[in-house]
This record gives structure tokens, C-alpha cells and sequence, in this order.
């Protein structure tokens, strides 16, 4: 008998994938990116934030793409991006309230390109688990 892998696991080997990927190219040239005026520390916190918190909405959609109800599935679809919103807002609110002046503005872009990223791979882990 053959051993598979749980098909709730595997889509998230890609957004695992490119987590693991962003921290190592962070920290590996780190160097060459802080003479730019990016601070890595505040993009590597931000990639674990992101990280996060799609994991936890692509765990709302794969539990609810199983059901047999479309309402099921959109309330998830509308509930991740609900989560994301204000999850990323309240955490850069955060982070502009603690830093205040010194606001490193070359990172929360470098988050914002994060977060495209991140949509982007579950858009497409989600329109390949529903065909």
C-alpha cells in the first residue's frame, strides 16, 4: 500500500515554500539590502505575520471547500479576506505607532510586495483545489 500525503497538507507546501525562501534570501543578503535603507528585521517579522495568517485562511477555505454548500465556501472566502484586512492593517498600525519617526518605509513596501506574494500562491492553490 502506498502512502499519500494528506491532501489538506499538500497546498501548503508552496506557501511554506516561498516562507522558507523569502527568510533565506532576507538573510542571506541582508548585507546588500540595509545599505538601501531596508531594515530586514521588520520585513522578516512581517513575513512571519503574512505567513500566519494565511495559513490560517487558506485552513477556513480548504475546511470549507469540502462541504457540499457554495455559501459555506464563499463565507470562508469572505472571512479570509476579512481576517487579512484587518489582521495587516492593525499590525501596521502597530508598527507605525511604535517606530513613529522611524518608519522604515523601503520594508512596509517590501510587505505590501509580500502580501501580493502571498495572494497570488493561494488564489492559485484555491482555483486549483476547486476544479
Amino acid at each position: 500500500m502506498e502512502k499519500t500525503s494528506s491532501p489538506s497538507r499538500k497546498p501548503f507546501r508552496l506557501i511554506t515554500f516561498a516562507f522558507a525562501l523569502v527568510n533565506i534570501l532576507l538573510i542571506v543578503f541582508r548585507s546588500r539590502l540595509e545599505p538601501w535603507g531596508l531594515d530586514t528585521n521588520v520585513l522578516l517579522y512581517g513575513n512571519i505575520f503574512l505567513f500566519l495568517i494565511f495559513l490560517i485562511s487558506g485552513w477556513m477555505h480548504f475546511s470549507a471547500a469540502g462541504n457540499k454548500s457554495t455559501l459555506v465556501f464563499m463565507r470562508s472566502m469572505y472571512g479570509g479576506m476579512i481576517l487579512k484586512l484587518f489582521g495587516i492593517a492593525i499590525a501596521a498600525f502597530i508598527y507605525i505607532y511604535i517606530a513613529r519617526e522611524n518608519v522604515n518605509k523601503p520594508a512596509l513596501f517590501g510587505f505590501m510586495f509580500l502580501y501580493l506574494l502571498y495572494t497570488f500562491i493561494e488564489l492559485r492553490i484555491v482555483l486549483k483545489q476547486t476544479k
